[in-house]
């Protein structure tokens, strides 16, 4: 039998995870908000060249501009910015409504705790495949917000760092400070 102190502690386990995809979420959802907003500024941008080009006959310029036109409204067409936003907007909905239910809930044995983790994995069975260093870079977050100590933080580079919401680099290198 679970002890009361035991069912605590997978609780804490589990808000944890839940809380730290919350974090991650919320950063794929901006970042995909921040790229939409770049790539339609700078599809306008190069529209309004273009016609500028086409009105005073610049040449050159205005097979660029056209160009560029075409490129970031690909590129957003292809990235699919604006659907991607949404879904990590209603997962992390999803995450926040679980966290609620689990603290208006007095888990006391295994069948509750398991209910929530069964509701846990159907939101994480919706997820795309996750950036590990970003998922690492929350995980330091979640543990700074909770007063965690700074040896108990994962290592994570400055190039990582940079490039964790578009692609993972050496993730198998991330490990605790303190090992």
């Amino acid at each position: 039998m679970t002890t009361q102190n035991e069912i605590t502690g997978k609780v804490d386990c589990l808000l944890f995870g839940v809380r730290r995809s919350i974090r991650y979420h919320n950063r794929r959802r901006r970042f995909y908000d921040k790229v939409h907003i770049i790539s339609t500024f700078l599809t306008a941008f190069s529209g309004t060249a273009t016609i500028v080009s086409v009105l005073t006959d610049a040449g050159i310029s205005r097979v660029i501009f056209a160009g560029l036109v075409t490129f970031f409204s690909i590129c957003d067409l292809v990235i699919r910015t604006d659907i991607k936003s949404r879904l990590h907007e209603e997962l992390c909905r999803k995450f926040f409504e679980l966290e609620k239910s689990i603290l208006q809930t007095n888990i006391t044995d295994d069948q509750i705790l398991k209910r929530f983790e069964g509701e846990r994995l159907d939101i994480e069975a919706k997820e795309p495949p996750g950036l590990r260093v970003l998922d690492s870079i929350c995980h330091n977050e979640l543990l700074t917000a909770l007063g965690f100590d700074k040896s108990c933080l994962l290592e994570i580079t400055w190039y990582q760092r940079l490039l964790s919401n578009i692609v993972d680099i050496s993730d198998h290198t991330i490990k605790a400070r303190g090992e």
